[in-house]
């Protein structure tokens, strides 16, 4: 059910916060106090168990190393949420109770003893829940007025008790206390808190039959929500409406709902949503005896669940590599933990032979001059190697970078055909192999093109300037990522001049490209636009990548190419990116004596302006 179960550290998680607090992280100058609660902002707002219990893990010995009893509540609290995210359940009832001890006012003592509550009804123990419930309403009995966050740690309690009545199917005392925690909600204007509760409301009074309030209920919810463009939450509310009036055989009204669910899905590509309102209006037109409308939501129930199992099974690879190059990592601490255990030793075996054998000094003398010498060849040559291995990273950065979106082009492609075949179209069949064959072509030209360059650098990315036309260019470029367009129906357009002559490198500046594009294309929905035109001013080439597409806020603008934990963002369509940002754009538009501007606007697309020198402006030199 989609009940309004808060926690204190589970309020809202959002990953863009997360990044913005690594970056904070980051810095060197942070004092004690603001970097504590820096890692309690980054264990409230991460979104995975293990990294949250990761960061209240680093907190706690942060508060220890410090001496700071706020922080000890925070990371016992936030660890406790984590364990019980996890489905470690009776370690977090145990952690919990010991941020208990470090609980010095009435709001959060209510609050752990609602966690803790929340935690028994995870492990359908509601007997000890609903006691635990008690304990966090009671602890404000004694109290005549409270403030605005004890107001919302008793709704909470109100709220999470009445998940465990509804749960329980004790539909009135559901009721009841969700409309004690609704009043509390209103007292302190929390309209989203009150979107929720009156689609709990809505569940609770579906349970007693009254259906009628529980529409109007869930109406009231759904139009709160939409103001704040939860269109998850309200895709969900629609579905167990359709849930409701088809126990109650009532499937014209199951109808409306489901469907309203589905084209709310289809709207906001929310994936999961679709493939759950088709399998519902699968279930109702077989239910009321029409086959041939149950078998077509069937089939498009298949195809969401395939390519939602396709997704997860790509991020199961992704998660799998992330841990062995984790691993690997360790590997390479524990060898150098061991060498220079290794050489402490051999350390203080020498002085105990030089203390003992005098007669040896000079010998020991003339090995450490020959050993100091060794361990600079070794430094230097370990300091070589790293910078090699650093330009070989960001060449496999890039090669995956760029291969990446063609490749993912097909995902659409395969989807067009798997969908011919399940409706016949035969015929469309062979002009689609056509598209694959080109596909194909150009994938394999990128590819041979990115290995011969890998091949030519020596420990530094190749920058050989040379005479460049960019129509050639783009219109290669165009021909790589059409699949990947055609998959989403994006128009993809090339206004650039036929004569326009760059004087740059080649490679770096397809990289570019091929980087700007793509991203415009993975952050532009369906029937969008993404372009490439230039032209001339002021004596360089004025080249324009522009989208239609999602936008980017003025925060995000501002730090834009500065270097940032690598955590990627996903493209309208789900697509996973490998966190590599623009830093490699904004490197090599300096390589190629360049720069590079941006001008986004939330929900209307993004300008990126880049300027290079034409060959005509430096043709005098070239040819001296």
């Amino acid at each position: 059910m989609l009940i309004l179960l808060l926690a204190g550290s589970t309020f809202s998680q959002s990953n863009e916060k997360v990044d913005s607090l690594l970056h904070i992280l980051d810095s060197k100058k942070l004092s004690d106090s603001v970097k504590g609660i820096v890692l309690s902002r980054l264990a409230y707002y991460e979104s995975n168990p293990m990294e949250q219990k990761g960061y209240a893990e680093e907190l706690y010995a942060f508060a220890k190393a410090t001496n700071q009893p706020i922080f000890f509540y925070n990371a016992l609290y936030y660890k406790a949420d984590a364990e019980k995210r996890l489905g470690n359940l009776s370690e977090a009832i145990s952690t919990f109770y010991e941020a208990l001890d470090f609980a010095d006012d009435l709001q959060t003592r209510s609050e752990i003893y609602t966690a803790i509550g929340d935690v028994y009804k995870q492990n359908n123990d509601f007997r000890n829940a609903f006691l635990q419930y008690d304990k966090a309403i009671g602890v404000f009995n004694e109290k005549d007025s409270l403030h605005s966050g004890e107001k919302w740690a008793l709704a909470l309690a109100y709220n999470n008790a009445g998940d465990g009545y509804l749960i329980t199917n004790r539909h009135d005392t559901a009721l009841t206390y969700f409309e004690r925690a609704m009043v509390i909600w209103e007292s302190i204007s929390n309209e989203m808190a009150i979107g929720y509760s009156h689609g709990n409301i809505g569940l609770a009074l579906a349970g007693l039959g009254e259906y009628d309030g529980a529409e109007a209920s869930i109406e009231k919810a759904v139009s709160i929500l939409f103001d704040y463009q939860d269109y998850y939450a309200i895709s969900i509310f629609y579905t167990y409406m359709a849930d409701i009036y088809f126990e109650r055989q009532e499937y014209d009204r199951a109808l409306r709902y489901a469907h309203e669910s589905l084209n709310m899905a289809k709207e906001y590509k929310l994936r999961q949503q679709i493939r759950d309102a088709y399998l519902k209006l699968y279930e109702l037109y077989k239910k009321m005896g029409k086959p041939n409308d149950a078998l077509r939501y069937h089939e498009s129930y298949l195809v969401y669940k395939d390519s939602l199992t396709d997704i997860e099974t790509v991020q199961q690879m992704a998660d799998l590599r992330t841990e062995f190059e984790v691993g690997q990592k360790q590997a390479e601490v524990d060898l150098l933990t061991a060498e220079k255990r290794t050489q402490r030793i051999i350390t203080i075996a020498v002085g105990a032979f030089a203390f003992i054998l005098i007669v040896l000094a000079a010998i020991i003398y003339k090995y450490y001059r020959s050993k100091a010498k060794v361990n600079k060849i070794l430094a230097d040559q370990k300091a070589e190697l790293e910078r090699l291995n650093s330009t070989k990273d960001k060449f496999f950065s890039i090669i995956s970078h760029d291969l990446r979106s063609p490749v993912a082009g097909f995902n659409g492609i395969s989807q067009m055909i798997k969908m011919m075949v399940q409706t016949k179209q035969t015929d469309q069949l062979l002009e689609m192999t056509e598209h694959i064959d080109e596909s194909v072509d150009q994938l394999s030209k990128l590819l041979d093109n990115l290995l011969n360059w890998a091949m030519q650098q020596q420990g530094h990315v190749p920058n050989v300037p040379e005479k460049l036309n960019l129509k050639d260019m783009t219109d290669d470029l165009v021909k790589t990522l059409s699949t990947m367009a055609q998959g989403k129906s994006i128009e993809l357009v090339n206004d650039v001049p036929e004569n326009m002559e760059l004087w740059s490198d080649k490679n770096t500046t397809m990289t570019i490209l091929r980087n700007l594009v793509n991203n415009a294309l993975k952050f532009t929905p369906e029937g969008g636009e993404v372009g490439i035109r230039a032209s001339e001013e002021n004596g360089l080439a004025k080249i324009e990548v522009y989208d239609t597409g999602v936008g980017m806020p003025k925060d995000k603008l501002k730090k834009l190419f500065q270097l940032q934990d690598k955590k990627s963002t996903y493209g309208t369509s789900g697509e996973k990116g490998l966190g590599l940002g623009l830093q490699l754009v904004h490197e090599f538009m300096e390589m190629n004596n360049g720069k590079i501007e941006v001008e986004s606007k939330e929900g209307k697309g993004t300008t990126f302006t880049l300027w290079l020198p034409l060959f005509e402006s430096v043709e005098e030199v070239v040819e001296k």
